[in-house]
């Protein structure tokens, strides 16, 4: 039973405590209705939190956040968005770690929020109340899809305080770090375009 986790506030509070920027960039300021019109529906608060405190960008190189579209042009780009449809189709990508879960939820209703090299995070958008989505993470380690009960502000804060009785994403390079930094996206960008390498 996935519970009610509430607007993200507290948690959202914990994170920036966690996880400091290190570029110019701080944060986007996003058109939410622009991007529920087209998703149509919202997407969550302690999502929505975390974009304006932070933006779209990566943790340490490891873990990266999209940002979300405001037009339907932009889902062609590296925005929240749905599934792959070559991920849909294949069948090895309906595979579930807990055996009671499986047939408990689609792939169709995943929403793609962020990703390591080998993994997918997604919400699972069953519930008309986008703050009860859960966050499902496919690590290509296990081959299979894991459902945390709680949403993405959480699943990241508990990432980087490691409080997870077994890590669940592929890559384990963020236990080791003790302050965790973001870099937002445009930052990055522009120290490649300077011909730097920002996280060095």
């Amino acid at each position: 039973m996935i519970g009610y986790t509430g607007d993200g506030r507290e948690v959202m509070f914990e994170l920036t405590e966690l996880l400091s920027c290190f570029g110019p960039t701080r944060g986007d300021s996003v058109d939410w209705d622009a991007v529920e019109a087209v998703y149509g529906r919202r997407l969550p608060s302690d999502y929505q939190r975390f974009v304006a405190a932070f933006g779209s960008g990566s943790i340490e190189q490891a873990l990266y956040v999209q940002a979300p579209a405001t037009t339907t042009a932009e889902l062609a780009g590296n925005v929240v968005s749905t599934l792959p449809a070559g991920m849909l189709a294949s069948g090895g990508a309906d595979s579930w770690r807990d055996p009671a879960q499986a047939g408990l939820y689609r792939l169709e209703d995943m929403l793609l929020w962020g990703w390591t090299e080998q993994d997918s995070l997604c919400w699972i958008t069953f519930d008309e109340n986008p703050d009860c989505w859960p966050v499902a993470v496919y690590s290509r380690f296990h081959a299979a899809w894991s459902v945390y009960p709680f949403g993405m502000a959480e699943f990241l804060s508990r990432l980087l305080r490691d409080d997870f009785d077994e890590w669940p994403i592929s890559d384990v390079g963020l236990r080791t770090v003790s302050q965790p930094r973001f870099l937002h996206d445009k930052d990055e960008e522009a120290g490649w375009e300077l011909q730097e390498r920002p996280w060095e």
